[in-house]
């Protein structure tokens, strides 16, 4: 069972990656756990205390996904990777990377700080797959592994945001097309 710091740190993401971090309080959060303000308080003095470790728990979940995918094919781990963009909006989410890049400049500093922390530790992972995948030949790509990373991140990023918007599979098509993309040829 999880801990009400953890359920608070839980529903706060969830609110995060729905509304984005200004439109939600520790209202929302005490409603939907039926606690009190104040029990909020007690573990977070701060919404900016409460939106780091919420950002803190989505780069550990991503060290913990990316240690169970160390054994796949460098292929694998980049659909892995893209798979999870899927399951964000499978759960009416985005990624906390667009819900909380969108307010960068209205985020306290010590989250942008961790926000920049995550996307820099997102990227050299991407690159060190991509790097290792063609060095292994299991997957191909006409630019940099940078270019190729930084493709994939805002292709995604950018797809969870327009499928809320589009009536096309705007994730799907996106998602399809890079994987393609990376694919070797035969």
């Amino acid at each position: 069972m999880l801990s009400t710091r953890k359920k608070i740190v839980v529903i706060a993401d969830q609110l995060i990656r729905m509304k984005g971090y200004n439109a939600f309080s520790y209202a929302d959060i005490a409603s939907t756990l039926n606690i009190k303000n104040a029990a909020i308080h007690y573990h977070f003095q701060s919404k900016a205390v409460l939106g780091k470790a919420v950002i803190t728990a989505s780069r550990e979940k991503f060290k913990e996904n990316t240690t169970l995918w160390c054994d796949k094919s460098s292929f694998e781990q980049v659909a892995a990777f893209i798979e999870m963009y899927s399951n964000n909006r499978k759960n009416n989410c985005i990624c906390f990377m667009g819900a909380l890049g969108s307010s960068f400049n209205t985020l306290p500093d010590a989250m942008k700080q961790e926000l920049t922390d995550a996307h820099d530790e997102i990227t050299v992972w991407l690159i060190d797959v991509l790097k290792q995948g063609k060095e292994k030949q299991e997957i191909d790509y006409d630019m940099t592994a940078e270019e190729m990373s930084d493709l994939i991140t805002s292709g995604m990023l950018a797809s969870l945001i327009l499928d809320r918007v589009s009536k096309n599979a705007v994730l799907d098509n996106v998602k399809r097309t890079l994987l393609t993309r990376i694919e070797k040829k035969k």
